[in-house]
């Protein structure tokens, strides 16, 4: 189903270039090292490519797009690609640790392009890595264009740290298994960081903050030493995830009268329970593979168009998929950024007719309790509106708000958190019910 949703995408927005080109062939050294373009300042500089001499875990994606393609479309290929890139660059693993992303608009008209910029959002990047945007002033004829010899929009592609094409391509699905196999080719040299966040209390799962959290190598060696911040939060650097690895935390009074001890992500999501050892009284947990995935943040993360269709080859009734709908503060209006998403969801609707959704919107505990349940009313009802002006029978949809009833972390009324907890109890569900 994604790749049918990637399809229809390059469907309508892809065009071919009049001019015949011989393509860049996947192995063959760029040609060039740095290509001229214009930048957000107006001024031509040079796009710098990997050279094979410096940073040797440098990769840069290079992405082709043009202007007729609506925002609605560069949007939802961009956020693919931003989080893809996520989940790999800064030390996700070795080979690949630094990776940039360069966007190039085919666009003759300067005022035109920035205001898309604008539309799109590509200014205010998701990515966390270094990004920059330009403009191919000359079209079909632009330099860069006919240096990379693009055939056609959108097309991405990746140059790797010895200056070589890696990869041509327009699939998410293909970026991301080629990231996946650098990892697995470098696993047995993988860093990444592991961070994460230590709680105390069977009930009230408060931080333990200013606490001194050791990385153990083998039940033995202490080979990285850290303290938790005002959130309870850790992280230790550039660790060799292939070791045998556990967490200790120091012994205080704090943890000493603390019947439980519980280590979670930093969005406050639990991972597990600490270990007291009988023996010395320290609390401890061995990492195992699936708990070092969690907290590297490389975890998979399907889509909801992925998950519906494991789903859906099952006997199972139902299936609740958490997405990232996104509002203006304090307001209830569906985002052209959120409608990305629901139309996964459209997909799924249409190509299922007996199947029933119930979309439940959560928030977190910031602000009036009574205020919350009204707002995520009317966010489940924007979300249900905007799936019947798709043409969606409302007799299949029902839209429902639970304010802040579910919050799944400790973050509840009077306590403090930090933005990544608060964010992780603002939620909307998706309910699918087979008939």
């Amino acid at each position: 189903m994604r790749q049918l949703i990637l399809t229809l995408f390059i469907v309508s927005s892809a065009f071919l270039f009049a001019q015949k080109a011989t393509k860049l062939r996947v192995g063959e050294r760029i040609p060039f090292s740095k290509v001229a373009l214009f930048n957000t300042s107006n001024k031509l500089v040079n796009l710098d490519l990997p050279n094979g001499k410096n940073m040797t875990d440098r990769f840069v994606l290079v992405y082709f797009y043009s202007s007729s393609s609506t925002p609605k479309e560069l949007i939802g290929f961009n956020n693919e690609i931003e989080r893809i890139l996520n989940k790999y660059q800064n030390n996700a693993c070795k080979g690949a640790s630094d990776i940039e992303y360069a966007t190039i608009c085919l666009e003759k008209d300067t005022a035109k392009w920035k205001t898309l910029l604008s539309q799109i959002n590509f200014t205010k990047s998701k990515f966390s890595g270094k990004k920059n945007n330009y403009l191919a002033i000359g079209e079909l004829k632009d330099k860069a264009v006919l240096a990379f010899k693009v055939t056609e929009t959108p097309t991405l592609f990746l140059v790797n740290p010895k200056g070589r094409l890696y990869l041509e391509t327009n699939s998410f699905q293909l970026l991301e298994s080629t990231f996946q196999n650098i990892c697995k080719v470098n696993s047995a040299y993988s860093t990444a960081d592991i961070s994460g966040k230590i709680l105390g209390g069977e009930k009230s799962k408060m931080p333990l903050t200013d606490h001194k959290v050791y990385l153990i190598k083998s039940d033995v060696d202490t080979i990285k030493t850290t303290a938790t911040d005002n959130y309870g939060d850790f992280v230790f650097k550039q660790i060799d995830t292939t070791q045998n690895l556990s967490i200790h935390i120091e012994q205080t009074t704090k943890v000493k009268n603390s019947p439980k001890v519980y280590l979670a992500k930093q969005t406050g999501e639990i991972v597990s329970e600490f270990i007291k050892n009988e023996k010395t009284g320290k609390f401890e947990y061995k990492l195992l593979n699936q708990d070092v995935i969690k907290l590297t943040e490389l975890e998979d993360d399907d889509d909801i168009t992925m998950k519906y269709k494991k789903f859906n080859a099952t006997g199972k009734k139902d299936l609740t998929i958490n997405e990232n709908i996104y509002y203006e503060l304090g307001k209830y209006a569906v985002l052209t950024e959120s409608e990305i998403a629901l139309d996964k969801v459209l997909v799924i609707l249409n190509a299922n007719p007996t199947v029933q959704l119930q979309v439940i919107s959560h928030t977190d505990a910031q602000g009036d309790d009574a205020s919350n349940l009204k707002l995520s009313e009317m966010r489940s009802n924007s979300v249900i509106d905007y799936l019947v002006k798709m043409g969606i029978s409302k007799s299949r949809l029902n839209a429902i708000g639970k304010g802040e009833s579910e919050i799944r972390n400790h973050c509840v009324n009077g306590v403090t958190c930090s933005d990544k907890e608060q964010e992780y109890n603002r939620r909307t569900e998706f309910k699918f019910i087979k008939n």
